[in-house]
């Protein structure tokens, strides 16, 4: 079942519209939009990802349908993060969380820095999970995110097993700043610079725009560490 979405999201352009794209990014002949979760419509979709042997191992919320909803209100509903989806043309791909630094558990795995920012990224479909898609995926996540929250440094700490993801992030100049045993893996932290990033990106033929708004504070202000 993997990468099939329900028909609400083929070929209905207003419907589309409606969702409130904030970046449309073209790389590499793909073009990848964000925009903000909708719980009731993306549930079943972030289901079924959440049941294929790709993720399943890794983010361990193969749960039924009524305790996802739950897990996904919550996410929505929570100060200190926002959710999105992502798509590859008209399909949903993926599913992205930036979240504050100052209120994750994660700062105590390093020494964070003002204008850090936490980021979670899942891809679903297993046919995208290659280097070609991978690094518009990841790449567009990167602009999206770096102008929305101008944020100095994006964190994130993909599974030490991760073939694809880490391949990629080495290529966009991405820092590994140590492997850290996490409760439920053992990652590798990495720093993507906004500089680095966005010069990787004057080097390809990549156009974008953008519709973000307002955007919440989750990069700013002093960092204290407690433990580590």
């Amino acid at each position: 079942m993997a990468g099939i979405s329900p028909p609400f999201y083929k070929g209905d352009k207003m419907k589309r519209e409606m969702m409130k794209t904030e970046c449309q990014f073209t790389h590499l002949g793909r073009t990848i939009s964000f925009r903000p979760i909708e719980v009731e419509s993306d549930l079943p979709i972030l289901h079924n990802w959440m049941h294929q042997k790709h993720i399943k191992p890794f983010w361990k919320l193969d749960l039924p349908m009524e305790d996802l909803h739950t897990w996904l209100t919550n996410s929505t509903q929570a100060s200190h993060k926002d959710v999105y989806m992502g798509y590859v043309d008209d399909e949903p791909v993926c599913y992205l969380i930036a979240y504050d630094i100052k209120e994750d558990a994660i700062k105590n795995y390093y020494d964070p820095e003002p204008g850090d920012l936490g980021m979670h990224l899942l891809i679903g479909p297993r046919e995208y999970l290659n280097p070609t898609d991978g690094e518009a995926i990841i790449l567009a996540m990167g602009y999206y995110l770096f102008n929305k929250y101008g944020a100095k440094r994006i964190i994130g700490e993909p599974d030490v097993r991760n073939r694809i993801i880490l391949p990629i992030i080495k290529r966009f100049g991405a820092n590994i700043l140590k492997e850290i045993e996490l409760p439920n893996k053992k990652a590798k932290l990495v720093a993507m610079e906004q500089k680095t990033l966005l010069n990787y990106c004057s080097e390809f033929n990549t156009s974008a725009t953008l519709n973000i708004g307002d955007a919440k504070k989750l990069c700013e202000g002093t960092i204290t560490n407690d433990s580590h």
